[in-house]
């Protein structure tokens, strides 16, 4: 049957259950959020600073807080008989048994006869739970443990009792994956599932180590973090980022329930975590856990605590000649390969660790998953690891680490000896363009689970060579007449060579292909143009090739909006300064749902000179209800003179980076899948590239209004001196230059006025400045 989601119940308004009734009303879904009655007249309190408190998350919780609209509050005592109403119920209630089943059996007899129902819990048995309940109610009873923060974390894992019909797993699958973006995960019912029984096994083993071998947390966090493929947070700040205290209740509870676990005493809390909770050190939430940040007049510094002294002190720059050797290699595989093949202290130390995390996820399968695909997914979702740990064991070798493991006196796990014996040496393999994996329980190889292997960049390299490509961009063959141009410089910034080789897609493409998809695997689309080359090239006063880049890629982008075949973007992540400009010309963008647009250039003292002001000016008109040219130019203004950068793609949206007709993927694997399937569609039907646009200004009328605010801004001390100046160059271009506003004026001509302004603020020292310091730290300088 196909079941349509009208209306959601979330029971429990803490923590979880308001990211999750937040992220439901994000996808456009109307949500009841109850929790206990409060105290006094207001019963509706507890729900009511549930839903308070995920309006005021930092980081935001809500695509658009506009969408809070969507959802109701109540309590359990008043309002319950309202989950009548209501296709899904998730209980996201204290983590304890017992007033989950009471709660569950509260619910049964109030339940339309299709209602699903399911718990958001990270470990309480499934069966436990359903245990005693009607048989109609198990049916339609699962565990949906959603990752923290809902809105961010991508793993969504599923666990059925073994009750629950198919159909209903099937549902969450597909609701999961299609209607919330998540990456879903069909787990067992094992304690704390897939992605917490390996992923603090990992952490527990790493503390373990580095307890046994006198490493410092912030040298551990040196060696495991971004270059062997894992987050940025590392291990021990990672840990505080997620609360000590829960990581000991997770820890504890596996030690509890896994009593056949082989390593079960690795879960046991060692004494130093166990004092560090007694003493509420419990990471970000209290102030300090493995480290601590101490806030000064000059700053903040942050301390890393010192496990014999129980005293922080100053973090230690270390180095390791490993690390560095792969550090500015893009492939994770090839990063950790390089540092475990090392003999350094960083090598020392990570080798054992990596060794043992693969022995034992590998002995873990079946027990939590068939698939070892499943627990790769859950890791890289769950965790941000860059491989999961049976891509680990091919990037490595499979023969090679059983070797290390063998070396080093450790079992080596049957599924491991399973591959080399009856598979073909690898858990992955591609067969004839399809990736499948390596099932130990048949001893052969089946297609990936559903949604674990979307089209990507990397897979269509697996595929054969590029079209054409050069440093900074290829183009690559996508398959159904379509082709990816994909940017490969660091950032994905633009320079000459992104630019040549876009001109040079486009016209290949408009030759032998029906559409181009302009798109990469980056968690960033583009962080805008090389600042260090234009600085270089500024101090130089080579204003001749700075004209001529800027004219190239003004002109890139106008090939692209009027190609005679439909140009698509996928962007995602931070697409900012020119990335926001390929984005506002391209036919259609696809972008992901956390994807962070903005024109940017006045915090580096430029303005945008791709084409950025003409393409936000042309989306104003729709935009802002007052007619007339000078409301349109306003809204541009303030938009680039703030650098406003969206905080969603919703936001994007109303910001006027992205039109009504762009879409929207929640699911960031699926980003370049989609823009494909959007290309062909509009493809076929018809595409016929759009007129060029005609703009009528304000002209020096217009301009010698915003002149008089921007200065009333300086005067106030609102905005810098340097500030009027870039924002007046703005205010020049935005007006029109000195235009009739009775004057047509075409696309071209405003083109002329950002690069004439954008060059002339090249030249200025303070422009320079800026440049420097925001190469240096990353931060935008006020001067």
């Amino acid at each position: 049957m196909t079941r349509e989601i009208q209306r959601a119940a979330v029971i429990g308004a803490g923590v979880m259950g308001g990211a999750i009734a937040a992220h439901l009303s994000n996808v456009g879904i109307p949500v009841l959020l109850m929790d206990v009655p409060g105290d006094g007249d207001d019963r509706d309190a507890v729900a009511r600073r549930g839903l308070d408190r995920a309006l005021g998350a930092s980081p935001a919780l809500f695509y658009d807080k506009r969408s809070a609209r969507l959802i109701d509050i109540g309590n359990v005592e008043d309002d319950l008989e309202q989950v009548r109403d209501c296709d899904i119920v998730i209980e996201a209630i204290i983590e304890q048994l017992e007033p989950k089943r009471a709660l569950f059996a509260r619910l049964a007899p109030l339940l339309a006869p299709d209602t699903i129902v399911s718990s958001n819990t990270s470990g309480i048995s499934v069966n436990a739970m359903a245990a005693g309940l009607p048989e109609d109610f198990r049916r339609r009873f699962l565990v949906t443990h959603f990752f923290n923060p809902v809105r961010y974390m991508k793993l969504l894992e599923l666990v059925p009792n073994h009750d629950t019909a198919p159909e209903v797993v099937d549902f969450w699958r597909a609701f999961g994956a299609d209607r919330l973006g998540k990456g879903v995960v069909l787990c067992k019912d094992t304690p704390n599932f897939i992605a917490n029984r390996i992923g603090v096994y990992g952490f527990m083993v790493a503390l373990r180590r580095t307890l046994e071998m006198g490493y410092g947390f912030d040298e551990v966090d040196t060696i495991l973090g971004e270059p062997m493929g894992r987050p940025r947070s590392a291990i021990f700040r990672t840990c505080d980022l997620s609360g000590l205290d829960v990581l000991m209740h997770v820890a504890q509870g596996v030690y509890d329930t896994a009593t056949d676990d082989e390593c079960r005493e690795v879960f046991a809390p060692p004494p130093l975590l166990r004092e560090m909770v007694a003493r509420g050190w419990l990471g970000e939430k209290s102030g300090q856990g493995f480290y601590k940040r101490i806030r000064g007049k000059e700053g903040s510094e942050i301390l890393v605590l010192d496990p014999k002294t129980m005293e922080y002190r100053p973090r230690e720059s270390v180095r390791f000649d490993s690390i560095g050797e792969v550090r500015e290699n893009p492939d994770p595989a090839a990063r950790i390969r390089g540092i475990l093949a090392a003999d350094d202290r960083a090598a020392r130390f990570a080798r054992p660790i990596v060794y043992d995390l693969l022995a034992y996820s590998a002995r873990r399968v079946p027990e939590i998953a068939d698939s070892p695909a499943d627990v790769d997914a859950a890791m890289r979702w769950g965790f941000a690891w860059a491989l999961g740990p049976f891509q680990t064991w091919d990037a490595l070798g499979v023969a090679n680490v059983v070797r290390g493991l063998e070396e080093q006196g450790a079992q080596v796990p049957q599924p491991a000896r399973e591959v080399l014996e009856n598979g073909q040496g690898s858990f992955y393999r591609d067969e004839e363009g399809a990736r499948t994996v390596f099932i130990p329980a048949t001893r052969s190889y089946a297609p990936l689970p559903p949604g674990t292997d979307g089209l990507s960049a990397a897979s269509l390299r697996r595929r054969g060579p590029a079209i054409a490509e050069n440093r900074g961009a290829a183009l690559l063959d996508m398959g159904d007449g379509v082709a990816l141009l994909e940017y490969r410089t660091k950032l994905n910034t633009i320079d000459e060579n992104t630019v040549a080789m876009t001109r040079e897609a486009l016209e290949r493409a408009g030759r032998d292909y029906r559409a181009v998809v302009i798109g990469n695997d980056a968690a960033d689309f583009s962080a805008g143009a090389n600042l260090a080359l234009l600085l270089m090239a500024a101090r130089m006063r080579q204003w001749g090739q700075i004209e001529r880049i800027v004219k190239a890629f003004q002109e890139a982008n106008m090939a692209a909006k009027y190609s005679p075949i439909p140009v698509v973007v996928a962007a995602a992540g931070r697409t900012l300064a020119g990335g926001c400009e390929v984005l506002m010309h391209c036919a259609r963008a696809q972008v992901a749902a956390e994807t962070y647009c903005g024109l940017v250039e006045t915090g580096v003292g430029l303005i945008p000179a791709g084409g950025g002001c003409k393409e936000l000016l042309l989306r104003a008109r729709d935009l802002v209800p007052e007619k007339g040219p000078f409301p349109a130019v306003r809204h541009a203004l303030e938009t680039i003179a703030y650098a406003t950068v969206s905080t969603s793609a919703a936001e994007a949206r109303r910001l006027g980076y992205l039109r009504p007709s762009d879409g929207i993927s929640l699911d960031r694997e699926r980003l370049l899948s989609d823009a494909k399937a959007a290309a062909i569609a509009l493809a076929e039907a018809g595409y016929r590239a759009p007129e060029p646009s005609v703009l009528r200004l304000p002209g020096t009328g217009g301009r010698l209004v915003l002149e008089q605010q921007i200065d009333g801004l300086r005067l106030a001390g609102k905005i810098s001196e340097h500030d009027a100046v870039v924002i007046g160059k703005l205010a020049h271009v935005l007006c029109g230059g000195d235009c009739s506003p009775v004057a047509d004026l075409s696309e071209q001509h405003l083109l002329d006025l950002e690069r004439e302004a954008f060059i002339s603020l090249c030249g200025m020292a303070r422009t320079q400045e800026r440049i420097q310091h925001t190469l240096n730290t990353g931060k935008p300088l006020r001067n």
